[in-house]
């Protein structure tokens, strides 16, 4: 896969943006200001899903590169099953996978190679 594919019936706001290897299953919806990066990787988002906006979804890692560890930027596939749920200002890192019916709430940050259940309502505090 090289480039960005949106399904015909998915609706990808103005503001948002889709770079590198990105494919967007049937009706899903992508808010404005939301940034989803497979550059150098591959991000694969089912059908039926809410992404809103102010969402980050990055393959790319350059913490060790940047403290000289390793020479390169560590690329990682990211996989969202269908009828995920993301919130605004959630964060998913590369290696994530999200299974099928998940929710990830406002805030919440997935971290790097994170596999998050089918049907898991992950929340960035829980309510009291």
């Amino acid at each position: 896969m090289s480039g960005v594919a949106v399904d015909v019936t998915a609706r990808v706001e103005s503001g948002a943006r889709l770079l590198g290897n990105v494919v967007v299953g049937a009706r899903t919806h992508i808010g404005t200001w939301t940034e989803i990066n497979g550059n150098g990787s591959l991000v694969e988002i089912g059908e039926d899903c809410d992404i809103a906006s102010f969402v980050a979804i990055h393959c790319l890692d350059s913490s060790r590169r940047t403290r000289g560890l390793d020479p390169d930027i560590e690329r990682l596939p990211i996989k969202i099953g269908n009828r995920v749920f993301i919130g605004t200002h959630a964060v998913i890192l590369g290696g994530c996978v999200i299974g099928d019916g998940a929710v990830i709430g406002a805030g919440v940050v997935v971290q790097k190679r994170q596999v998050i259940e089918a049907g898991t309502v992950l929340r960035a505090v829980e309510p009291r």
